[in-house]
């Protein structure tokens, strides 16, 4: 498990070393593995990746493409709690995929099915590439993983799963 909630909305993370360089106070590693990180940091890291002219977007994308789902969760639903236009459902159906596979990570499978379910219905609401993501093959897996999920033990392990890549044209 990369993280575990300790019932006050706080996240514990363990050592990525391979994500250094994210955002400042999302990931903790050396030292600070195992750190609480609260989810004011989080705001304050997408407010600060946003001073710097960062995407937070494509932070929380480089989040999941690296397996760190319920980190790309939080960047997400902060951009969510701020969104107020057309794209809201669509991100929040993305949140719920990132939450998902974090369920898939720690072998809540049933809540994962639930939750691929969910958001892709969502984001099958919006076009192809919306927000520069390429959804089609990206909502193909999705699909794919949630009916191989249904069909799996509730006690299988899922160490060896493979996770979808999220892939985005940024328009310049």
């Amino acid at each position: 498990r990369y993280d575990r909630r300790d019932g006050t909305g706080n996240v514990r993370t363990g050592d990525h070393s391979h994500t250094a360089g994210s955002l400042p106070g999302l990931l903790r590693q050396g030292p600070a593995a195992g750190k609480l990180i609260s989810k004011g940091s989080v705001r304050a890291s997408v407010a600060a990746a946003d001073q710097r002219g960062l995407d937070p977007i494509q932070e929380a994308i480089r989040l999941f493409n690296d397996r760190f789902f319920f980190e790309a969760h939080e960047v997400l639903e902060e951009v969510w709690r701020q969104e107020h236009g057309e794209s809201r459902v669509f991100l929040q159906g993305l949140i719920q995929i990132c939450a998902a596979y974090h369920h898939t990570q720690n072998g809540n499978l049933i809540g994962a099915v639930t939750l691929l379910e969910r958001g892709a219905e969502k984001m099958r609401r919006y076009p192809a590439g919306y927000m520069g993501i390429e959804t089609a093959p990206f909502l193909a897996h999705v699909d794919a993983d949630r009916l191989r999920l249904k069909q799996l033990p509730p006690d299988e392990n899922t160490s060896a799963f493979e996770y979808p890549r999220v892939e985005r044209r940024i328009q310049g």
